[in-house]
């Protein structure tokens, strides 16, 4: 969704440019080309500009990656190496955080092997405090292996449950309070005092997923993948997604018993 509106931005734009002709503006595919250039071969500079480097644009994504972008006054490029590189190696730069595979996939068009995936739990308008606590889409993770679940998670998960309940702010100021304190000892007794609470909204948030994941994956069944040629990279994606949140329930359920 996000992709197809930052199109359609794109396409409306073209409209500032008399030197695009009606006939190139009215070429969808030609539109889409452009757009995919523009969005997945530049790279954005500390200035927060977006540039396209020939070459440079050729560097495939790693993590950690082993080189480095740099720009000089005039918009001069050049690429420096951070660790000694063997003849014949790949020089690699980081497309951004490995634990969005969605991201990679959506914008261009491969899925990393993650050891960890975001836990897509989405909180419109964060208090502050709940950002304080550890709400950041980056660092809530739910890890591919085991299924284990980062402790932003579990803290934003328990916090956001007392932020509801205007009978337990006591409880919800002393959380804060032993977060921001470095106070582990309080935090893990309100931890272990509403553990099934939390472990319960865990579950909750999860089987939606599972069950929106499964939802699509049976629509995508129903279309041609010759006429939709990124269908089976998007069915490996709903995969790994499935098999991760399958693991993460089976871990959460292991805690209810």
């Amino acid at each position: 969704m996000i992709e197809r509106n930052r199109l359609d931005i794109f396409r409306q734009s073209l409209g500032a440019f008399p030197y695009v002709s009606p006939e190139t503006k009215a070429n969808a595919d030609a539109v889409r080309f452009a757009y995919n250039v523009a969005f997945t071969r530049s790279w954005q500079s500390d200035d927060g500009d977006y540039r396209i480097v020939p070459v440079a644009d050729m560097l495939n994504h790693d993590f950690p990656d082993n080189a480095v972008l740099t720009y000089d006054e005039s918009g001069g490029c050049a690429v420096y190496v951070k660790e000694d590189v063997a003849p014949g190696a790949a020089l690699t730069l980081s497309y951004g955080n490995p634990a969005n595979p969605s991201r990679f996939l959506a914008t261009y068009g491969f899925l990393n092997d993650a050891q960890a995936a975001f836990c897509k739990k989405l909180i419109i308008s964060p208090s502050q405090e709940l950002k304080d606590i550890g709400y950041d889409p980056d660092r809530m993770l739910f890890y591919t292996t085991d299924g284990s679940i980062s402790q932003e998670v579990w803290d934003v998960f328990l916090f956001s449950m007392l932020e509801k309940n205007p009978d337990l702010a006591n409880v919800k100021d002393a959380f804060y309070q032993a977060h921001m304190t470095g106070d582990e000892q309080t935090k893990g007794a309100i931890h272990s005092q509403y553990q099934q609470d939390t472990v319960g909204a865990l579950l909750q948030h999860v089987n939606e997923m599972l069950n929106e994941v499964h939802q699509q994956t049976v629509r995508m069944n129903s279309h041609d993948s010759v006429k939709h040629p990124r269908l089976p990279l998007l069915k490996k994606h709903h995969a790994m997604v499935t098999s991760t949140f399958t693991k993460v329930r089976d871990y959460l359920v292991s805690i209810q018993e």
